[in-house]
């Protein structure tokens, strides 16, 4: 489709809707759905939350297949919200001492929910454990392995979890014989460095990217094959081994150990997915804003706009102006909080002050985060006007 027949769909669809406002486009999301399912081979696949934040995107999406199954959540308080919402099968995938959340992952198991948590050191262990003295409960937990690769030389990875080695492991998991509320299911053994990181039009640092994720990946199947191993060599019975995301799905589709994936960025596609070599995916969210001025002829002010990602400081994550797509940000302004000015080369004869201009987050979650409604499009149609929930009180995420 022409951009500019997609820029009439949507200006169509949300003619009458106040700007800024948030949207996502069901067709294109279904599509994704669709890649997802293909790039994960025969695996289940669970839902990052944290991509969505909307319960009525994440019932749309396990509705597609059955192949989606449960959620990968980032808070005992969120699981507890979705819980409320109907949802079922939550693995909360950081691990939570404060008494808010202790209350809530309580409350998920006095619901009878399956709520899995996740734990990657022994204080973290005793303080769940702790928390369930008393009652007729017991905690189904995963240990977090870390899959970074330490080259001494560069550390290519993230700081999550302390448990680095087959040792850490099973020592680990020892000692959670020792604390009667607790039972041991899984692992979490998640390689951000491949499914975090793009390494297509990124210029110089594409080859060398690439080069990292494949010999990092070289690492992270023999350390994940290990850990599995050792502990089912122990006597521990691992139901559940979780790994991946968007950017490694077909990677990790591939390792025998792993049992489900995990997705998210994936269903909207946000801008820096347009960054990986190995999956694609069909933008399906974005934001829109009102010009609202026009100080030369080739550049148009929006009103708001400064929606910047988290993460590392770096140009990528700006928001991307999406359509038309040959517009471009101000190198000196930026998405500015009050104002974003675009520029526009060649200029089309359509635009003008009160027409609308589209964007695309850099992130798929901060999207949803940044606006209390996502209004769901299908063809020219607005169908619903689905809440958000990262600003709700009772929710943490």
């Amino acid at each position: 489709m022409a951009w500019e027949d997609l820029y009439l769909r949507y200006s169509t669809a949300l003619r009458n809707l106040p700007r800024p406002l948030a949207f996502v486009d069901l067709e294109a999301l279904e599509e994704n759905a669709q890649r997802v399912l293909t790039y994960a081979g025969k695996l289940p696949v669970r839902l990052a939350t944290k991509s969505i934040r909307c319960a009525a995107i994440l019932r749309h999406i396990l509705e597609i297949s059955p192949r989606f199954q449960g959620l990968f959540c980032m808070s005992a308080r969120e699981a507890l919200y979705l819980a409320k919402e109907g949802f079922d099968d939550f693995l909360i995938g950081y691990p939570f001492y404060q008494p808010a959340e202790q209350a809530a992952y309580l409350a998920l198991l006095e619901s009878g929910k399956r709520a899995i948590a996740l734990i990657d050191s022994l204080a973290q262990a005793e303080a769940l454990n702790y928390t369930l003295r008393g009652t007729p409960f017991s905690a189904l937990v995963c240990l977090e392995v870390d899959m970074a690769s330490d080259w001494g030389w560069l550390y290519f990875g993230v700081r999550r979890s302390p448990l680095h080695t087959v040792e850490a492991v099973l020592h680990m998991a020892h000692q959670l014989r020792h604390l009667g509320k607790l039972e041991l299911v899984g692992l979490v053994a998640y390689e951000a460095q491949i499914a975090g990181v793009g390494d297509k039009n990124v210029g110089w640092q594409g080859p060398i990217l690439r080069f990292l994720k494949r010999r990092s990946w070289q690492e992270v199947q023999a350390r994940r094959a290990e850990v599995v191993q050792a502990l089912r060599t122990a006597g521990f019975a691992l139901s559940i081994v979780n790994g991946g995301g968007t950017g490694s799905l077909p990677e990790t589709a591939t390792d025998p150990t792993v049992t489900e994936l995990t997705a998210g960025s994936a269903f909207f596609a946000p801008a820096l997915f347009d960054h990986y070599q190995r999956v694609a995916f069909v933008p399906a969210a974005g934001f829109s804003l009102e010009i609202v001025r026009q100080p030369t002829p080739t550049i148009f002010t929006c009103h708001g706009g400064g929606y910047i990602a988290s993460g590392a400081i770096g140009l990528q994550k700006q928001p991307r102006p999406w359509l038309p797509p040959h517009a471009k940000f101000l190198p000196h302004e930026g998405a500015g909080e009050i104002q974003t000015p675009i520029q526009i080369v060649p200029t089309p004869t359509f635009l003008k002050v009160g027409e609308p201009l589209y964007f695309r987050h850099a992130k798929a979650g901060e999207l949803t985060q940044r606006f209390p409604t996502l209004h769901a499009l299908r063809g020219e149609k607005v169908v619903a006007h689905f809440p958000t929930y990262a600003a709700l009180p009772e929710v943490w995420v």
